[in-house]
């Protein structure tokens, strides 16, 4: 969006007129959405198995950050852009990257199924944590940017 002065006829005062973004102008944040999907797949997917372990409990902490990492670079292409769609289209590219990696890379990647003593291991409580969260993080992107960019409210 853009905002022009012109002269309003009525008082003599400067009006701001909103003239609509093009269609090519579009293609930068659509751009900035795809490599922020790319980014947040690749860095997530590399942080997602860092384990902490507090009193011999494993903690996804990794899994967490990962989600955050995700949530925020969606939330910084939407608003950078002025267009919650973006949000969403970053959290898909970086779903979808993911989903990818996981079905086509060699060896186990998911560790779905698996257990020890009858407990999923940490690293599969991350690997849960990582996809479900990055669908949750999505929608609470979309949710924080509609908001950071809502006009505001006349008195």
């Amino acid at each position: 969006m853009e905002i022009r002065k012109q002269r309003n006829d009525d008082d003599g005062s400067n009006a701001g007129v909103v003239i609509p973004s093009s269609v090519s102008s579009r293609w930068p944040g659509r751009l900035a959405a795809v490599l922020g999907g790319i980014l947040a797949a690749g860095l997530g997917t590399a942080l997602h198995a860092h384990i902490w372990y507090l009193a011999g409990i494993g903690l996804p902490a990794g899994a967490i950050g990962a989600v955050l990492l995700a949530t925020c670079i969606a939330v910084f292409v939407a608003v950078a852009a002025r267009s919650v769609p973006l949000a969403a289209l970053t959290g898909v590219v970086a779903y979808v990257l993911v989903g990818l990696t996981a079905s086509f890379s060699a060896g186990g990647v998911i560790a779905a199924g698996v257990e020890l003593d009858g407990a999923v291991p940490p690293v599969g409580v991350a690997g849960y944590v990582w996809v479900v969260g990055l669908a949750v993080g999505t929608v609470t992107a979309v949710a924080v940017s509609w908001w950071a960019l809502r006009p505001p409210r006349r008195r």
